[in-house]
């Protein structure tokens, strides 16, 4: 009878184990992926619409529609375009994802990603070349 309740005891912590191991895994496959989709995203909409002339409502319509079909989840995905200027060359985003961990707890995790362009300050040197009168031999 001792055994049979130290297996059975046994094979509780090793499922409760497995269960962890699992839910630390999908919660940090699920930021990478997220993380990796908004950086990718918002590159691509940034190189493809900066000074075009595009309005920012429409690039960030674009963002949203974007990331929407790159995360293949079934769960529940707020994302929230924070500003979105692209004159100036900036898009921010905060994605949030709720969703339900293997061993039935709800989990949340969010991500925000800014991206900027840079400007490259092209410096053009000069050469000067002092003439001085030359002095005379004598």
């Amino acid at each position: 009878m001792k055994n049979i309740i130290l297996g059975i005891l046994g094979c509780m912590i090793a499922v409760y184990t497995i269960v962890s191991c699992l839910s630390i895994y999908s919660i940090s496959t699920r930021k990478n992926e997220m993380e990796n989709c908004i950086s990718q995203v918002l590159k691509y909409h940034l190189n493809r619409y900066y000074a075009t002339g595009v309005s920012d409502t429409e690039v960030e319509a674009f963002v949203r529609q974007e990331i929407r079909q790159q995360l293949h989840t079934a769960s529940r995905v707020s994302i929230d375009v924070k500003s979105c200027d692209m004159v100036s060359g900036v898009i921010s985003v905060r994605v949030t994802e709720d969703f339900i961990l293997p061993g039935g707890f709800h989990k949340s995790i969010a991500c925000d990603k800014t991206i900027l362009v840079e400007t490259e300050v092209i410096e053009e040197e000069t050469e000067t070349e002092e003439i001085w009168p030359q002095e005379e031999e004598v």
